[in-house]
């Protein structure tokens, strides 16, 4: 790559300025002599909350103009071929294109899915040795926060992890006033939840037409899949690796294994090997196209010895791309809950009883106390599936010695007393918009 071609880019920035965005909730950790790492899946709006971020710091003063920016989009195919050497001589040629600067003068560099320049890591570490210089990189691979990093970069990087939309940014996406529970807000925002339940979490997917929504959903799969996982780890059988990919969409909420999912592709004439299977899981993991969680246990033994179970990134991506979604309202509630917990706390379980009952999530504080249990229900009306609900979730609640019970629903509002125990049964929406995840 020329350094012409470099010096191209980064004036494309400063001609086209700070993309406009709308502002997310929570911040991007930073500190002088680290490397922030902005982490998530594909599509989740890691480029807008950096330009965010870039934004708070020039209105801030912190960084003085936007020719003190210097952004490049390693996604773009003319970006992915620069090297390490050249990104480490990137300084030189940004200092000598902006006059009235110096190693002293305060600059933000800021490299999006960097991870494809190889060895990429040696470079930023050599920016962020300069105190007056911050660096943001980010990335849709789990890598970068992942203990298989290059050593040159442990200890020395702050990550933030970045997911689609929350509820609550969903209503700053739509202009509702989330704070206002008068008959005619709170109808607004029950109609912006049921868009929210059918479309999704992405952040673009609010402003595009109905019509192309489905066919956006399918784009993001196919990109992600392609470029994430396919490209990045070289996949011999790729037409395999979708199929794997399309049934595992359709276990969302559901027990899974790796022997499991190996038997869906057998079942297809496929010949394929359980580690394979294993790998392939693996790596869409790492691209954040969906999650696996375990048993609660503190014995990795017993969490290997049972099921996971899966949730998407996103459920809207998952029942559109899906070739077997059974329609069921009840799974895609449980994953816009999984996708809350895990946003919010430390960590997100099931629970398997005794007596073989299950609820559906366990959360976890900081030092990973049992703190909380969820059971999801789309609709608790009737008293033989609020037995089958409550009856698991009592359990646990009295074994674990756990107070903070609920039962999520789409409609239902009410408390229940069992046992001197109380149960709230809340509302999705605005459950979502009430717990914040504080421990």
């Amino acid at each position: 790559m020329s350094r012409e071609e470099i010096v191209r880019k980064i004036e494309d920035f400063r001609e086209n300025g700070i993309t406009p965005f709308v502002s997310r909730s929570g911040r991007i950790f930073m500190a002088e002599y680290m490397v922030s790492t902005v982490i998530g899946a594909r599509r989740s709006g890691k480029s807008f909350r950096v330009m965010q971020a870039a934004d708070e710091m020039l209105r801030s003063g912190s960084i003085k103009s936007i020719n003190h920016i210097c952004h490049l989009d390693f996604d773009n195919p003319v970006l992915s071929k620069m090297t390490a050497e050249q990104l480490i001589g990137l300084p030189q040629i940004f200092l000598s294109i902006t006059p009235d600067t110096t190693i002293k003068t305060p600059l933000l560099f800021i490299f999006d899915e960097i991870h494809v320049v190889k060895d990429w890591e040696l470079a930023v570490v050599e920016l962020s040795r300069n105190p007056n210089w911050k660096v943001i990189v980010t990335g849709s691979s789990s890598k970068l926060l992942r203990t298989d990093i290059a050593t040159q970069l442990r200890g020395k990087a702050l990550s933030t992890m970045l997911y689609p939309l929350s509820f609550s940014e969903f209503l700053v996406f739509k202009d509702v006033d989330k704070t206002k529970f008068s008959t005619s807000n709170s109808a607004q925002i029950r109609r912006c939840f049921d868009e929210y339940l059918k479309w999704g979490s992405f952040p673009l997917i609010p402003k595009v037409d109905s019509l192309l929504k489905e066919q956006v959903l399918r784009e993001y799969f196919d990109t992600m899949v392609l470029k994430d996982v396919i490209q990045r780890y070289n996949i011999s059988k790729p037409r395999v690796c979708i199929e794997l990919y399309y049934y595992l969409l359709s276990c969302v909420g559901k027990p899974v294994t790796i022997l499991s999912a190996f038997n869906a592709i057998k079942a297809t004439g496929e010949s394929i090997s359980r580690a394979v299977v294993g790998d392939w899981v693996t790596y869409a993991e790492d691209s954040w196209l969906f999650f696996t969680i375990p048993v609660f246990s503190d014995s990795l033994k017993i969490q290997e010895r049972n099921y996971k179970k899966l949730y998407s990134i996103d459920w809207a991506l998952a029942h559109v791309n899906s070739k077997s979604w059974d329609g069921s309202h009840s799974r895609t509630l449980e994953n816009i809950i999984y996708c809350h917990l895990i946003r919010n706390y430390h960590r997100v379980n099931y629970f398997a009883t005794r007596q073989n009952g299950e609820v559906d999530f366990i959360v976890c504080d900081s030092s990973g106390k049992p703190v909380k249990l969820v059971q999801v229900c789309y609709d608790i009306a009737s008293p033989e599936t609020e037995k089958r609900e409550l009856t698991p979730l009592i359990a646990a609640a009295k074994y674990l010695g756990i107070k903070d019970l609920v039962v999520v629903t789409l409609d239902t509002e009410a408390i229940r007393m069992v046992d001197s125990l109380v149960i709230n049964v809340v509302p999705v929406w605005k459950w979502l918009l009430d717990d914040t995840g504080t421990v």
